[in-house]
């Protein structure tokens, strides 16, 4: 009745899921109570033999109770909540569950490029939150910099590739500029460090073989992939429009054994 009584009380799905998960656990915590004031005499005998292997148990369930102080870290300290994309554990995924023992991700990445999907579920123990680094993407602010490089020939024009990239982009930097900064300006403790600077930004840098134009820009995390491929598509049209060179590596061929360039004599 009360998940029942939640789901229609409650409009938001965070809360609504939130407070399905602390009914459950409530009526399990209820049960037990209940059993074990019922039986209370009768575990008298089981206690004391528990009493005498409690060591060899605390050390069997040692996995069991870190995961559960885990648990209680992540909601007390809200590392993250059930929609979050984060990697934990090594995983990087959507969060779909956070349970007492373990934490389920939809995955990303792994054998699929970049951040799509790969619909796997991974259960996660939350006894990793304590051993790995937790990176979450969308905690905050949803945006996060992402950047790629075109490597320019050395002699074509290089010196107008900045300004053609970023005309290339100006449609997509005024759609996301001011809400990324926006955003970004909540982040707590960011008085601190100064505020970074959301406009896209070319950089460049010089190699053996090329000019490197590296376009560095915010993107909401989620669409990573999809924003990556509309301002590749646009920069080389710009950059075809400009006459500006796409370079690529150089290869020098030689036939071996060397052709003869004489006659024997006879």
């Amino acid at each position: 009745f009360g998940e029942w009584a939640a789901q229609r009380a409650v409009a938001d799905e965070y809360w609504r899921y939130t407070i399905r998960k602390l009914i459950r656990y409530s009526a399990a915590g209820l049960f037990l109570f209940t059993a074990l004031g019922i039986w209370a005499q009768r575990l008298q005998g089981l206690l004391l033999v528990l009493g005498a292997t409690g060591a060899g148990l605390a050390i069997a369930l040692a996995p069991v109770i870190v995961s559960m102080a885990g648990w209680a870290l992540i909601i007390s300290s809200k590392l993250y909540k059930v929609g979050d994309r984060v990697q934990l554990g090594g995983v990087i995924g959507d969060v779909t569950d956070v349970g007492i023992i373990r934490t389920s991700l939809l995955e990303i990445g792994n054998w699929v490029q970049a951040d799509q999907l790969t619909g796997r579920v991974v259960a996660v123990s939350n006894a990793a939150v304590f051993k790995d680094p937790v990176f979450n993407y969308t905690q905050g602010a949803p945006y996060i910099w992402d950047e790629f490089t075109v490597p320019i020939a050395y002699g074509s024009r290089w010196e107008q590739s900045q300004s053609a990239i970023i005309d290339a982009v100006t449609d997509y930097t005024s759609e996301v500029a001011e809400p990324a900064e926006t955003a970004i300006r909540r982040l707590p403790g960011l008085s601190l460090i100064g505020s970074p600077e959301a406009q896209t930004q070319v950089y460049v840098s010089l190699t053996e073989h090329w000019v490197a134009c590296t376009l560095r820009y915010v993107v909401l995390a989620r669409s990573r992939r999809t924003v990556k491929h509309r301002l590749q598509v646009e920069t080389l049209k710009a950059l075809a429009r400009a006459g500006i060179e796409i370079a690529s590596p150089g290869l020098t061929l030689m036939r071996y054994p060397t052709e003869r360039m004489w006659k024997e004599e006879a």
